[in-house]
């Protein structure tokens, strides 16, 4: 069942014209917030900024109450920039502008879907065998158990299985198991990273946690934008997931309770694997192949803040320079088919795996009318379909053990995946 929530946030047209000219804005590094009471300035602002005043020439009745304003000679403003080059910032009068509560503390996404309380991990350090070799003899970087009991194999190489070397050096996966968990049978988690397709690096994965849970995690690289346009992006994200389903019993993996995950970018990604991947004739392979396209089994999928359907994403993305313009090869009008081409909801039917879908109201990079429709769609196709709008949320929703986007995801694995494989055999309570 699907229950949708519109929330638009808020607006001030017309009012950057009242700063001045001498304002500099320095963000501040903290995490998300939600919303609360703003002022004017509150609201044409990002959160959590330092308005710093500089020496301002102009007349004392232009600058802001509680400035003093340098008399005397008109400073140039080469002279200024000197000044300002020679003097520390911490000595410059400032105002900051109060913080608002933190998202933790905002209502959780209980009205989308019910979530049952979720306790904290309590996978202790286990001892462990961590002898499991990389089924590629050349893999540059040990498997090692860290602190948290989590066996990590990094840069394991795919697309070129018989040199055992990757054609391009992002052509990587990074893989995370539960430490001591021999027996195999692993539901496996599969990351895609980059907020735009010409960011990222498979080292930002936020759901390693999942590995504590009894999860294996694969967080997969693949060639940026920059280097190579659409559908370069799918293949090598479709070749990394078929081969760790090749070495399923290697790493311990049930190939048929794999998930493919995103973000931005990511989630774009994540839901054209799954809702392009063809179900497999055997069981003794792990995937479909015609012609030279691999189709790696996807048992369900997680679409977090992703542009669905870029034909639509507004005035801002059919730029040339856009990102969206970039990964298709031209700006997204004089390139309609090829965006089409390149859009999730494009591919929905009937028998496309379960998908969850989790997005901002508050995100003004991929409009959550992009979640809501691309929702709208796949229920009409009759497909397992879960939406989560997260209230006082932008573009980046977090994903960590504990805030409503981690509840939300864990509860949606272990729904269709059913529950990871702990190492103690401790039940989820």
């Amino acid at each position: 069942m699907m229950a949708i929530l519109s929330v638009s946030p808020p607006t001030a047209p017309g009012m950057w014209q009242l700063l001045p000219r001498s304002l500099l804005v320095v963000p501040l590094l903290v995490g998300s917030v939600a919303a609360a009471d703003t002022s004017p300035l509150e609201i044409l602002l990002p959160p959590h900024v330092v308005v710093a005043w500089r020496e301002d020439p102009r007349p004392a009745a232009d600058a802001p109450a509680g400035v003093e304003v340098p008399q005397g000679r008109r400073v140039s403003r080469r002279a200024q920039r000197r000044s300002t080059r020679r003097r520390p910032l911490d000595e410059m009068p400032y105002e900051t502008v109060p913080i608002r509560p933190p998202l933790r503390d905002s209502p959780q996404a209980t009205e989308f879907v019910p979530l049952a309380p979720f306790a904290e991990s309590t996978a202790t350090a286990v001892e462990t065998d961590t002898t499991l070799t990389s089924p590629a003899l050349t893999s540059p970087v040990p498997a090692a158990a860290d602190a948290t009991g989590i066996t990590t194999h990094r840069d394991q190489p795919y697309g070129q299985p018989e040199s055992g070397q990757p054609a391009h050096a992002r052509q990587r996966f990074d893989l995370y198991l539960p430490a001591g968990c021999n027996a195999g049978g692993m539901p496996l988690v599969v990351w895609i990273h980059g907020d735009t397709w010409r960011d990222g690096s498979k080292a930002d994965c936020p759901l390693i946690w999942l590995a504590s849970e009894g999860y294996a995690v694969a967080s997969i690289g693949y060639r940026l934008s920059d280097s190579a346009v659409f559908p370069a992006q799918l293949d090598d994200c479709r070749a990394a997931i078929a081969e760790i389903e090749r070495n399923a019993e290697v790493w311990g993996i049930d190939r048929d309770r794999v998930a493919v995950a995103g973000s931005g970018a990511g989630g774009h990604l994540a839901a054209l694997v799954g809702l392009t991947s063809h179900p497999t004739a055997s069981v003794a392979t792990s995937a479909d192949r015609v012609g030279d396209t691999v189709f790696p089994r996807i048992a369900a999928v997680c679409a977090v803040a992703a542009p669905v359907s870029l034909t639509t994403l507004g005035p801002e993305q059919d730029r040339p320079g856009s990102p969206a313009s970039r990964l298709v090869g031209g700006p997204l009008p004089e390139f309609r088919e090829a965006a089409q081409r390149a859009s999730p909801v494009t591919y929905v039917s009937a028998d496309d795996p379960p998908v969850l879908i989790l997005h901002g109201a508050s995100d003004d990079t991929v409009p959550s009318k992009q979640a809501v429709e691309f929702a709208a769609t796949l229920k009409a196709a009759n497909v397992d379909t879960t939406l989560v709008i997260l209230p006082n949320v932008g573009h980046r929703p977090g994903l960590d053990l504990g805030t409503p986007g981690g509840q939300a995801l864990v509860s949606f694995l272990d729904r269709v995946l059913g529950p990871g494989v702990r190492p103690d055999s401790v039940p989820r309570p």
